[in-house]
């Protein structure tokens, strides 16, 4: 390791298009404790930021040629030639991002291509793709120069404090900055800006024996198949808080005000009362709300009165980079790239899907080796609290003002940097590329050093689909055990997961040794905590009335009418082709086709959505034989005179 730093700094290598990035090895090694105990933090803080803004820098590029290349994926509705049947369930598959994300770079990499001073900037290193992101929805051809000028003096927070008031009011926050034309479009919410659909996100920790984890999956899997959709958390809890409290149940009745709310912050609480926020703008709300997973717990201070005084007298900071942070350089950094991906954007409106996808996924393993670096160095960064010495007073405020990249995109790179600490061989594959960091942290929660070998190979075999339902498998299982000892991926096929009386064997264990946790905007959380206490009684802990509420719905739930048709059920209510979620519109279709003399046996009989079953099998993009459940071969995007682009028995690789 180098990290007791005693001479200067060692130069920066020469970056060539052979070797675009080296980050020394002794950087990227685990550090030991004794070597933490001698470091020197602010000789460490300047290195690791210089290599965290050339990994950052190179992002940016391999972002902005991913987001070329998505542009034209999605307007050739790449992902239906390919034997998908929606848009995510293509990008979580191969390319380990969401549908949103995708449609995002896109968007992006499209208005940048339309607005030259920007995209110059961006290509010389001069603003970052936080910059670009923020500035694509207010700037033109026109007035581009006037709104780069203020991105290159100004701190992120305060550019996009000054584009939100432009848009809103028709003029820049003190009238000396460039006026938006009447076409200026809307702004996407900030993926940082700690709301979900325009409200304010708030994290809900529920402390509960362990047997209620296991039945709160359980009630979650539920509401997706009686809403038909793969829902989120969120939205799951806010059809069962809406459930339960459509019960007559006699002591269904609002919680008293007075009493606290677990889960939320008292400006929250004040929200919820219908009293003022005791604070004058959503970002010192989020510091008095503060999560340690979103901006590392660290306490804002220094000029915290005179932000606030600022708030107060204009409604937005003002910050200007070069004042607030004198002592880092913020010259422009020069990213070079590997020959082979530099080019892979050229010529691309003559690619077809099969083609375009391949390119998307040489461009996702290009940033996945970054993103383990970043990962690496980015948690000493976090751990350490290195931004303090480079004067950053949070985690978040760093990535997003020094790296240009999101506080979710820097947590998830640590998450995966965690999970590989304690586990060799995943972080073996993780580092050469072998496995995602999507796929790491989907067997995060299961995996253990008994059965790691075994995870990583389940994790390299199967869609995230598959690999998700194994994960949660192994998780209830691992629940309902009374010693709770590991446990390893499930054989394949049909998983049989524990039952309810499985889940109630440990009703002796009273003992609240584990947290439900997730996040929801502030109505769900308030409808939610109405609902828990309408189950509570006077006394009880909160996590009582948690189980009869999940009682009670689970009791409607699974008491409703059952569909004739056995097929469905057996599937799991959603489409059977790999990696599909669809959940809705399903229709019971013969794997050897009727016309051609296919029976009714059960079989011969799987569940598909109309998309799957109208315009993947019938139209020719997937293939299907064999016996359901388990024995169906599976080829998505057939194309004549070569290999379909993927092969499975079920949801298990064949190539």
């Amino acid at each position: 390791m180098g990290f007791a730093y005693s001479s200067p700094m060692r130069p920066v290598p020469q970056l060539t298009a052979d070797a675009p990035c080296v980050v020394p090895p002794e950087l990227l090694a685990r550090p030991s404790r004794d070597e933490l105990r001698h470091l020197d933090h602010d000789a460490a803080a300047l290195e690791l930021d210089r290599y965290l803004r050339l990994l950052a820098r190179q992002e940016a590029v391999y972002r902005r040629v991913l987001g070329r290349l998505a542009g034209t994926f999605l307007r050739a509705k790449g992902a239906h030639s390919l034997g998908f049947a929606r848009l995510g369930d293509y990008t979580r598959e191969r390319l380990d991002i969401s549908a949103r994300e995708m449609q995002s770079v896109a968007r992006v990499a499209a208005k940048l291509d339309a607005l030259p001073a920007i995209a110059a900037a961006f290509d010389a290193g001069e603003i970052s793709w936080t910059h670009a992101r923020h500035l694509i929805d207010i700037a033109t051809p026109e007035n581009e120069a006037a709104w780069l000028a203020l991105a290159r003096e100004l701190t992120v927070r305060t550019l996009a404090s000054r584009i939100h008031a432009a848009a809103a009011d028709d003029s820049s926050d003190d009238g000396d900055g460039p006026r938006p034309t009447a076409s200026a479009v809307r702004l996407d919410d900030d993926e940082d800006s700690g709301t979900i659909e325009g409200e304010p996100e708030v994290r809900v920790a529920l402390s509960c024996p362990r047997r209620l984890r296991a039945l709160w999956r359980s009630t979650v899997e539920l509401a997706r198949r009686m809403a038909g959709e793969p829902l989120p958390v969120w939205q799951a809890c806010e059809a069962i808080a809406a459930e339960g409290l459509s019960a007559p149940v006699d002591s269904l009745s609002a919680p008293n005000p007075s009493e606290p709310v677990e889960g939320l912050s008292a400006a929250t609480r004040s929200e919820l009362r219908g009293e003022p926020a005791a604070s004058c703008c959503a970002e010192h709300s989020e510091t008095a709300d503060r999560d340690p997973q979103r901006d590392d717990g660290d306490p804002q201070h220094d000029d915290g009165d005179q932000q606030r005084d600022r708030c107060r007298a204009h409604g937005q900071p003002h910050e200007r980079r070069d004042e607030s942070f004198p002592h880092l350089d913020w010259r422009a950094i020069d990213a070079v790239v590997r020959r082979n991906l530099a080019a892979l954007d050229d010529g691309i409106d003559d690619l077809d899907a099969f083609a375009l996808d391949a390119r998307l996924r040489a461009t996702r393993d290009a940033m996945q080796r970054v993103h383990w670096q970043t990962g690496r160095l980015l948690r000493l960064v976090f751990d350490l609290r290195l931004y303090r010495w480079l004067g950053f007073e949070t985690g978040a405020r760093y990535v997003r003002e020094r790296l240009g990249i999101s506080i979710r995109t820097a947590q998830g790179l640590i998450a995966v940097d965690r999970v590989t600490a304690r586990l060799p061989r995943i972080a073996a594959a993780y580092e050469a590329g072998a496995i995602s960091w999507l796929r790491a942290l989907t067997i995060a929660p299961a995996v253990s050093e008994t059965h790691e070998a075994a995870w990583l190979a389940r994790a390299r075999e199967v869609t995230l689909r598959r690999l998700s339902d194994d994960v949660g498998w192994a998780l209830a299982v691992q629940d309902v055990q009374p010693l709770c000892e590991p446990v390893a991926p499930p054989p394949a096929g049909t998983l049989e997961m524990p039952n309810d009386a499985q889940m109630r064997a440990r009703c002796a264990d009273e003992t609240p040794d584990v947290t439900i946790s997730f996040r929801a905007p502030v109505s769900v959380v308030a409808l939610f905590r109405q609902a828990l206490a309408a189950y509570t009684g006077a006394g009880e802990p909160m996590w009582r009335g948690f189980e009869r509420l999940l009682d009670h719905v689970r009791t409607e739930w699974l008491g409703r009418p059952k569909h004739r048709d056995p097929v469905f059920a057996r599937d799991g209510w959603r489409c059977a082709v790999p990696a599909c979620s669809a959940r809705r519109n399903l229709h019971d279709h013969h794997i050897v086709f009727r016309s051609r003399g296919g029976g009714n046996a059960r079989d011969n009989r799987i569940a598909l959505c109309a998309a799957h079953h109208h315009h993947g099998i019938h139209a020719g993009y997937v293939r299907a034989w064999g016996e359901a459940p388990d024995g169906i071969h599976w080829e998505l995007g057939t194309r004549a005179g070569a290999p379909p682009l993927m092969t499975l028995i079920g949801d298990r690789y064949m190539q």
